[in-house]
């Protein structure tokens, strides 16, 4: 149980910061997949190589939608320089969160954990990555929508 309630832990932040971010939004929206996911392959299960394993399975399974959301946003950039440019961002990002998330699960001081820490990192970096470029794609709220949405953060 306790390998549950850390994934539930590390991930949950992340993923809630990746939500929020989030512009278009659907019934069914990768943070809460991935949640219902992760729940569901650990259970009551207190191994950390386990919640380390369904982390990494999960990071499998949303994997194409970040390439494909790579594609299509690289595809919005007529200007050849721009798209080499936006590239770029992305193979540094990806350079970044792979040096991040090793680092993360390198600390000495959590040797039980730190598959578990490195897993973690990667998932939410990924889901936080695929939650940001789609909302880049999604097409503008309208007026009224904008609204609504302004009122709610208000709150």
């Amino acid at each position: 149980m306790r390998a549950a309630a850390f994934a539930v832990a590390v991930l949950l932040p992340g993923m809630a910061a990746a939500q929020q971010r989030q512009q278009a939004t659907r019934p069914d929206d990768l943070g809460q997949q991935v949640e219902r996911n992760m729940r569901s392959c650990i259970g009551t299960s207190q191994d950390v190589a386990l919640v380390a394993r369904c982390m990494d399975t999960q990071r499998a399974t949303i994997a194409p939608r970040l390439d494909a959301a790579v594609e299509r946003l690289l595809a919005t950039q007529q200007d050849p320089g721009r798209r080499a440019a936006l590239a770029d961002v992305q193979a540094a990002w990806a350079a970044y969160r792979d040096r991040r998330c090793d680092f993360a699960g390198s600390n000495p001081e959590r040797t039980d954990t730190a598959p578990a820490d490195r897993a973690a990192c990667f998932l939410q970096f990924d889901v936080g990555r695929v939650v940001e470029i789609e909302a880049q794609l999604a097409p503008p709220p309208a007026p009224r929508q904008q609204q609504q949405q302004q009122q709610q953060q208000r709150r």
